[in-house]
Order: C-alpha cells, then sequence, then structure tokens
C-alpha cells in the first residue's frame, strides 16, 4: 500500500463473488440433499445398498449381497422418482449398479 492510498478492504460483499463459487455451491447442496434423502429413503438396506458416485444424471450404488441387488433392480424406477421430488428439476435419470 502506497502513502495517501485507500486500504484495500478485509471483507467482501457477497455481490462480488465468482459465479464459480456459486455453481460449486449448488453443486454440493444437491449431493448433501442426495445424501441425506438417500439415507432416508432406503433406510435399514443402507447397509446393502452404498451410495458410491453421481456422474451427470447416473446415480452409482454399490451392491453388497445379491439378493439386495435383485431387490434394488426391482425398486429403479420407484426410487429414482422419489429422489428427484426433492430438486428443482430431475436430476437422476438412471441408477447403476456397481
Amino acid at each position: 500500500m502506497k502513502f495517501g492510498e485507500k486500504p484495500r478492504p478485509i471483507w467482501c460483499p457477497s455481490s462480488t463473488l465468482n459465479n464459480r463459487f456459486n455453481r460449486l455451491n449448488s453443486k454440493l447442496n444437491r449431493l448433501l440433499i442426495l445424501d441425506h434423502v438417500w439415507t432416508q429413503l432406503v433406510g435399514a438396506k443402507g447397509k446393502f445398498w452404498v451410495l458410491y458416485a453421481v456422474q451427470r444424471d447416473t446415480l452409482y450404488v454399490k451392491v453388497r449381497v445379491a439378493v439386495a441387488k435383485n431387490e434394488l433392480i426391482a425398486r429403479r424406477e420407484q426410487l429414482i422418482k422419489e429422489l428427484n421430488k426433492h430438486f428443482e428439476k430431475p436430476w437422476i435419470k438412471r441408477i447403476e449398479i456397481y
């Protein structure tokens, strides 16, 4: 800082935040909501159906037992509908078993 210059503000107003931060924030919020809703929907089956990853519109689920895999295959469409209820626009379109 030069003599006579105004010091830089320590805090920045929210209007100066970069759009990249806002996109990252919204993606993190979606993931947090997804994780919470998944644990509520799955309940006790969470021991067998583990949320592994999300890529674009696909949810990857790791299944530990073959019987649980068959049940997940049967409930795919219902789970997709229930998950998408919690987002502004439908996000999850497929559930893949990993």
